[in-house]
């Protein structure tokens, strides 16, 4: 009998132990499972509706009768009246006298950084309800795909829509290639919490879009095209091969409502309409506009002509921040907003165009803007990460860097670690000593006269870039010391060049051969148009010629950074300017590698100097007083916290570069302080 008992409790004993197994497992699993919030999926059939959702990753299935004007609001997700599911079906029409728009494309979900762009701008306010009055606002397509909030921004507009229709304004939901992509069955590009929705409910992505749905019916209601005030707005563009087929917007928009949105059967090899519209030319994909070497300002008039429009805004081309194109009579609008870290809408209000950044802050749209450059473009870009990738054949440009001849290349811009596009261009060696001494030289990069064109630079079409001498990150410490000098001439004179730190990838056909960081520095031209002065090329300059107290700083802060690399009378990096009203010219320097604090092993010193290394400061300044050594010496002293400061600040240097610059500095600090030594430094007879 305890035997019987011991075998019973051993038995059960067991079963205890795969059932508390089992619980673990069971919990581990529930614990694994994502915590996805999606919906709500509504299919409506007049009388009740069926409510699909998921809440913290479980799914929830419903129906309601609709005369109970049912309201779903779940936390976390839109907020949907079953008793207000009616839309109005778009019809193409030309808006005119619209006082204000706003335009955004290619939200892919990232519903987030639409509500901040929308708030911002005075669109919707905090409870994300429509503020903008008559205003219009135009969605270019492209709200599915990628992100993990397409459910939320398509109810959101389904609202907006409603609220701004009653407000004596307009919300435009265009159709983009990823609504088409969805609508017929392509979903390489849902996010997965869309794979968790459709795996939990055991239905197909596009079902819970079909003609069934509520958001379904409505997304096959949208046009592909809308204009407002003589602006045509499409996800793609139109290309040539359409509009020769059909050229007017009314007919094209029904077309491809009425029988391409409802035909999955189209044959991309045959020459009709419909087969146009569908594929890589139709206006849901077509690329035409953004590429620099198939298309020209000659295609875009006859494009607007036959349309009858002035201009043409086009999503579907990702671009770091909105671009005009083709002076300004296209503009792409696709500022990248998929990568979810920054955006901006077009606005236009005024007959004025503007850049809406997430800020909330306002920038002209410069479609005409005779100082946009290469130079200026990549200078001012608020991309901290920008890469500049240059391709081209590394032997050639090593070997042939003395003789200054141009090659080949391919340069690829790379923003936000992702978005990329690429240009040919010309590249070649720079400089005089650093070809010499360097393995790697500076470069000059000549942009064609189309590309500047095609991306609206009107300016210059050159591209200065300093690189360090060498692979290594003694050299790469030595291009950042470099930098940090012309940052510091930059507080002592507003005249001095601009710069900019670029990552930088040297390859040779595909294949990385060097990953370094480089800077930019203006070229003749850029300078002379931010600064508004002439730079002076020709004949000898004496010091005496120089206006004074310029002079005296120029002088000054060379010593500071123990340079001696550079001579007034033939302008060796320097450059002589006339500012616009002075009556004598500057002498801005430039080039510091051979300067002490820069400290290059290749930096040579000058036999003709009376100093016995690169790191001996020696005041080169003609005919100082004692009143301008008090002055300089005060303007420095008052400018010692800011320098400090910029060196600080200069997170690119490794701590030993801050420190030891930071030393020369204070030492220059303390000799100024010290008016014996200053004179014994500044006030001596010397020769050059």
């Amino acid at each position: 009998m305890n035997s019987l008992n011991q075998n019973q409790n051993s038995i059960i004993n067991a079963a205890m132990s795969v059932l508390m197994i089992f619980l673990l497992l069971t919990s581990v699993e529930a614990q694994k499972r994502p915590k996805y919030s999606d919906g709500p999926y509504i299919g409506s059939n007049g009388t009740s509706a069926r409510i699909m959702w998921i809440e913290e990753g479980e799914k929830h299935d419903t129906v309601v009768s609709i005369a109970d004007e049912f309201v779903f609001d779940k936390k976390g997700l839109p907020v949907v009246k079953t008793s207000d599911l009616s839309f109005d079906v778009d019809e193409f029409q030309r808006h005119e006298n619209v006082s204000k728009f706003v335009a955004i494309s290619d939200i892919h979900g990232q519903y987030d950084l639409f509500q901040v762009l929308m708030k911002e701008h005075k669109i919707i306010d905090e409870d994300d309800n429509w503020i903008y009055g008559d205003g219009h606002l135009v969605i270019v397509g492209d709200v599915f795909d990628r992100g993990d909030q397409v459910t939320e921004t398509l109810w959101a507009l389904y609202k907006l829509e409603k609220q701004a229709k009653a407000a004596g304004g307009k919300v435009h939901v265009l159709l983009g290639n990823h609504e088409l992509m969805i609508l017929h069955g392509d979903i390489r590009y849902i996010h997965p919490k869309y794979r968790f929705t459709t795996g939990s409910f055991g239905i197909e992505y596009p079902k819970l879009y079909d003609e069934n749905t509520v958001l379904g019916r409505w997304l096959r209601s949208k046009n592909i095209s809308t204009v407002i005030n003589g602006i045509g707005f499409v996800h793609g563009g139109f290309s040539k091969s359409v509009i020769d087929k059909e050229s007017s917007l009314q007919v094209l928009n029904n077309t491809f409502k009425e029988q391409v949105m409802s035909n999955n059967d189209l044959d991309e090899g045959k020459d009709d309409l419909l087969s146009m519209l569908y594929f890589e030319n139709g206006p849901l994909w077509y690329r035409g506009y953004a590429n620099p070497e198939g298309f020209d300002l000659d295609q875009v008039e006859v494009i607007l002509n036959t349309l009858g429009l002035e201009r043409i805004i086009v999503g579907h081309t990702s671009m770091p921040r909105i671009v005009p194109l083709h002076q300004g009579r296209i503009i792409l609008i696709d500022s990248s907003i998929k990568f979810g870290k920054s955006g901006e809408v077009l606005i236009y209000e005024g007959d004025s165009l503007f850049r809406g950044m997430l800020s909330g802050r306002r920038a002209a749209l410069d479609t005409k803007d005779e100082n946009r450059s290469p130079f200026s473009y990549v200078h001012d870009t608020e991309d901290k990460e920008l890469t500049i990738m240059l391709d081209t054949d590394m032997g050639a440009l090593i070997k042939n860097k003395q003789e200054e001849e141009y090659q080949k290349a391919t340069l690829t811009a790379i923003h936000d670690k992702e978005f990329n596009r690429s240009w040919d261009v010309r590249i070649r060696a720079r400089g005089n000593m650093r070809k010499k001494s360097c393995y790697l030289p500076p470069l000059k990069i000549d942009f064609s006269k189309k590309t500047l064109d095609y991306l609206g630079f009107t300016n210059n079409d050159k591209l200065k870039m300093v690189l360090p001498c060498n692979y290594g990150e003694e050299y790469q410490e030595g291009l950042y010391k470099e930098y940090l000098v012309y940052q510091l001439y930059k507080a002592i004179d507003s005249f001095g060049f601009d710069t900019r730190l670029v990552n930088l990838i040297l390859s040779e056909k595909g294949k990385k051969k060097f990953d370094l960081t480089g800077f930019i520095i203006e070229d003749d031209k850029d300078y002379s148009i931010r600064t508004n002065a002439v730079l002076v090329k020709d004949g000898i300059v004496n010091d005496q010629a120089l206006e004074r107290v310029s002079y005296l700083r120029m002088q000054f802060f060379q010593y500071m950074i123990m340079n001696n690399d550079y001579a007034i009378y033939n302008k060796h990096n320097l450059e002589v300017i006339f500012p616009e009203g002075a009556k004598k010219p500057r002498a801005i320097p430039y080039d510091f590698d051979y300067a002490g604090i820069v400290d290059q092993d290749y930096a040579a010193l000058s036999s003709k100097l009376p100093i016995d290394h690169l790191r001996q400061p020696f005041f080169r300044g003609k005919d100082l007083t004692y009143e301008e050594l008090v002055t300089t010496s005060l303007f420095f002293l008052n400018k010692k916290d800011e320098l400090l400061k910029i060196v600080e600040d200069a997170n690119y240097l490794n701590p030993k570069s801050k420190k030891l610059i930071s030393k020369d500095l204070n030492r220059f600090f303390k000799l100024l302080k010290n008016m014996d030594r200053s004179k014994k430094a500044f006030l001596k007879e010397k020769k050059e």
